[in-house]
């Protein structure tokens, strides 16, 4: 695989509260591409009100995405289609309808929930997903109380296949207060996935390199070549990780 993957991007203009055009986009991409990043996937909102689209609308802005990404720098990066999909009581049926998307078109889903949820509501609502034979990943599990500094929790999730990603500027000290414990549950083995949650130039920017180089001084190789590489290629193949 070349280059890092980032799998948390809100890199579609004008269907989100992600990028406002594709100019901005563009900036993005270029951002990102010297983030060392190679392959994005577009996982604009989808049930959480932030979005300001039908599916015909962001499909048709995803394809502008991905000719504009192809174009960037020496390499380009691929653009892949999926959702952040905020867990309500008909989550599942629309995803079984396709009006939500899986990542790339596999088992994996990026979902996320109130920041608030009690955690015997979050593990039920996570069980759901699996029964229903979807992998549901974490988006950004630094956020949520019931889990920060809750290791056991974190644990209970990991043990029924649950997957977790964390945001990237989430590891970087002078970025967030809760650097450290990220740090440690990343060597412990306990996150699966780094993403930028981009959402624009300025605000939550495209970083990964940056991130990178604060974990090769805190994580073991083989926690790293596992999170950035090996559970890619394993999704990407809709293999089981």
């Amino acid at each position: 695989m070349s280059g890092y993957v980032d799998l948390h991007s809100h890199i579609v203009p004008g269907v989100d509260d992600g990028s406002e055009s594709m100019e901005e986009t563009i900036k993005m991409l270029s951002m990102a591409y010297d983030e060392g990043v190679r392959t994005m996937y577009a996982t604009s909102h989808f049930g959480s009100g932030k979005e300001k689209y039908d599916k015909t609308y962001l499909l048709e802005q995803l394809e502008k995405v991905k000719k504009a990404a192809a174009d960037i720098g020496d390499e380009g990066i691929v653009i892949l289609p999926g959702n952040e999909i905020y867990c309500r009581s008909d989550s599942i049926e629309r995803l079984k309808n396709n009006e939500a998307l899986t990542l790339n078109g596999t088992r994996y889903i990026l979902v996320e929930f109130p920041y608030e949820i009690r955690f015997d509501d979050l593990f039920d609502s996570l069980k759901k997903f699996i029964v229903s034979g979807y992998v549901p990943i974490l988006a950004h599990i630094e956020r949520y109380g019931c889990l920060y500094k809750k290791y056991e929790n974190i644990a209970q999730l990991k043990s029924t296949n649950v997957l977790m990603q964390v945001n990237c500027s989430s590891v970087i000290p002078k970025l967030d207060a809760r650097a450290s414990y990220i740090r440690k549950l990343i060597k412990d083995g306990m996150i699966d996935f780094l993403g930028s949650d981009c959402h624009s130039t300025d605000w939550r920017k495209p970083c990964m390199q940056s991130a990178i180089d604060v974990l090769k001084r805190k994580t073991g190789e083989k926690i790293l070549e596992k999170m950035l590489f090996t559970n890619h290629e394993k999704l990407m193949k809709n293999e089981f990780i």
